[in-house]
């Protein structure tokens, strides 16, 4: 095995071209949470505010309020992934609990009696959840993950092969030179000319895994400035500062082949992803009212422009049948570079009925297609056109109703927000939501329990195994509030 030879590698350049359209598409979606109020009414508080939640949605909401006011929500989560494929079938839970949102309001009052307040507030919402765990297997006899390694090493020196695919599958043994002999007198390669074969026979059946699990969150951290103009007219302003934690582990392996030739029992590949990222972006919302008891509203969303550290690593370990196993690692790889997510605009509605019954809507349009990957070190080019190609605007629209029976006040909502990609409108999620409060005054409670599901798909190796995914995410949300 090449383990027994010292071979002395010069430095190997890093793959700068990792980043893909999945990328932008995660770090440009977000999904409703904050606080338990909002999300037990569909997130549809664009026309209504007095909720903290709106400060990352319609800014114009803070100058609602006529306190001010602190509020903290705890959340638990599950998310059940289920995948199907070739008639193999898994379901995978997670469990979690963190911080969905902290707030601060505090009501400022003007001398001017046509603007006769004006607030400010700061805090914190959660924007996005990562946390699962995907697992898929088959049988194959079509294709092989070695296949994906060989291409790459064609027509590359052993000291100028990839450091975080092809020179670790060389290493380990999973491809080899086509003509593999060794100088003894210098321990070199003799035929190293850039041909090399694998040590696995695609088109012999096998046992294909994939297993995966993600972790992480998108949040934002919100400064929101907001009047009236004789409490006909309220406007709003927030400057956002997104952050981003992500982790992914990704372990793909082959085993039980028909075609023992090799000797080689079972391969193992991994790769592991961490990435941090802040940025800034801007919020400018206003609500109207047409009437006592019926509200419209509107906000815009400049895109958000934040900076990704990446750290990421790779490694192959190989199993043969003389007992002997091989596993080589890569370095840690680090990139930096910059995404710009798209442009939002929401438009919104609500109104009140009997004093009691309270109806909202709003539609929101968001296209995914404008996402676009910077960086200094490389172009994006590729990677820019696909994010063009594969994704178009997607139109999301949210409900949600209350009945108040003072002090307590039952909601309910529902969420649809549209799929992003151009030929497959199936992909879309549906948000289902109810909650209770109680309202005393200088004292809140509000829970709230929401289901979310997805459909999408999933490509192992090839687009002959493609892996059915639906996703189910249930949170429970509790916030409590302080007025004073």
């Amino acid at each position: 095995m090449k383990k027994t030879i010292l071979l002395i590698l010069g430095l190997v350049s890093i793959n700068l071209n990792a980043q893909n359209e999945i990328d932008a598409l995660r770090y440009s979606t977000q999904n409703i949470f904050g606080t338990a109020k909002f999300n037990s009414m569909g997130g549809s508080f664009g026309s209504l505010g007095g909720d903290f939640s709106t400060l990352s949605y319609n800014p114009a909401g803070i100058a609602f309020y006529n306190n001010s006011e602190i509020s903290f929500t705890p959340s638990l989560n599950m998310n059940e992934t289920n995948t199907s494929l070739n008639g193999n079938n898994f379901t995978n839970n997670n469990f979690g609990a963190n911080i969905s949102n902290f707030g601060f309001i505090a009501k400022g009052i003007n001398d001017n009696q046509q603007w006769n307040r004006v607030n400010i507030g700061f805090g914190w919402n959660q924007l996005a959840n990562y946390n699962s765990i995907f697992h898929s297997q088959t049988l194959n006899s079509t294709s092989s993950l070695a296949e994906t390694f060989l291409y790459q090493a064609e027509g590359t020196l052993i000291n100028e092969l990839n450091s975080f695919g092809a020179s670790p599958a060389f290493w380990s043994d999973l491809i080899d030179l086509q003509n593999n002999f060794v100088d003894t007198a210098t321990g070199w390669y003799a035929f190293d000319n850039g041909n090399y074969v694998s040590n696995v026979n695609p088109y012999s059946e096998k046992t294909q895994i994939h297993h995966s699990i993600t972790e992480g969150n998108m949040g934002e951290y919100v400064f929101s400035l907001g009047s009236s103009f004789e409490e006909n007219i309220y406007f709003g302003a927030t400057i956002g500062i997104p952050t981003i934690q992500y982790s992914e582990t990704n372990t793909y392996s082959e085993s039980n082949f028909s075609d023992t030739s090799q000797n080689l029992n079972s391969f193992t590949y991994k790769d592991q992803l961490n990435a941090y990222g802040s940025g800034v972006n801007l919020k400018l919302g206003v609500i109207m009212r047409l009437g006592e008891n019926t509200k419209i509203g509107g906000a815009v969303h400049s895109p958000s422009y934040i900076s990704m550290e990446e750290e990421y690593s790779t490694s192959i370990s190989t199993d043969w049948g003389n007992n002997e196993s091989i596993e080589e690692t890569s370095p840690l790889g680090y990139f930096t570079y910059e995404i710009t997510t798209p442009w939002k605009v929401i438009a919104s509605a609500s109104t009140i009925l009997n004093k009691q019954f309270l109806i909202s809507a709003e539609i929101e349009k968001t296209d995914y297609s404008f996402s676009r990957f910077h960086s200094d070190y490389y172009q994006f080019t590729q990677e820019n056109n696909l994010i063009n190609d594969t994704y178009t605007t997607a139109t999301n629209i949210r409900l949600g109703g209350e009945a108040n029976f003072h002090p307590l006040k039952l909601r309910a909502g529902y969420a649809l927000y549209g799929s992003p990609f151009k030929d497959r409108e199936e992909f879309e999620t549906e948000n289902y939501s109810a909650g209770i409060g109680v309202d005393f005054g200088s004292t809140f409670l509000d829970m709230s329990y929401t289901i979310s599901r997805n459909n999408s798909e999933y490509n192992i190796y090839s687009s002959e195994n493609s892996t059915d995914v639906i996703n189910e995410k249930h949170y429970l949300m509790f916030t409590l509030g302080f007025r004073y």
